[in-house]
């Protein structure tokens, strides 16, 4: 029990603002001794640290679930901006936060486990190598789009075609593709 504790209290000492974020994919996990991943965490989305058990983290996700897509929580309640997918099989438990009206989905969170490292108590710099990869590399054939020409749902689709002509690393396809999403209009 003190060993619990003491993980938690280091995990909220290091996170002290109540969210991190990631600026790569993570595959979650249902327990902390789980070997087989039950989904993907995807990048700067924030979570909340509740437990740190060796080289895992509890981590509660927020987001809103659409009941055409029920193994996904979505970053807003209109926009298919991924936060957390899980794997058709997956058995997980969300809790409801917010009831939607007026056709907006559901807020939600839920607490999966991840491995420990590569999260960061602040998105803007994360945001900010996004940008900066992206403009490096998606205005060399064409003038550069700007992230709010296209609505977020676009987004995915237009980059996904043009992403075998760029030198954009597989580990920074989604954090551009969130970066873009998120300043989508």
């Amino acid at each position: 029990m003190k060993k619990v504790l003491l993980a938690s209290l280091f995990a909220s000492l290091i996170y002290a603002n109540g969210e991190v974020y990631s600026d790569i994919v993570k595959p979650v996990f249902a327990d902390e001794n789980a070997k087989s991943s039950i989904g993907r965490l995807l990048p700067t989305n924030g979570v909340k640290i509740l437990e740190k058990s060796g080289k895992k983290l509890k981590i509660q996700v927020q987001g809103y679930l659409n009941p055409a897509a029920p193994n996904v929580l979505y970053y807003s309640d209109k926009d298919r901006i991924f936060t957390l997918a899980f794997a058709k099989t997956a058995n997980f438990k969300t809790e409801l936060v917010k009831k939607g009206e007026n056709g907006k989905w559901d807020l939600v969170k839920t607490s999966v486990w991840v491995d420990d490292g590569d999260f960061y108590d602040d998105v803007k710099p994360l945001f900010a190598r996004a940008a900066e990869i992206y403009q490096n590399s998606c205005g060399v054939c064409h003038s550069l789009h700007q992230p709010n020409q296209y609505n977020a749902n676009q987004w995915p689709n237009l980059l996904k075609s043009m992403l075998s002509r760029t030198a954009i690393e597989k580990k920074d396809e989604w954090l551009i593709t969130e970066y873009l999403q998120k300043h989508a209009k």
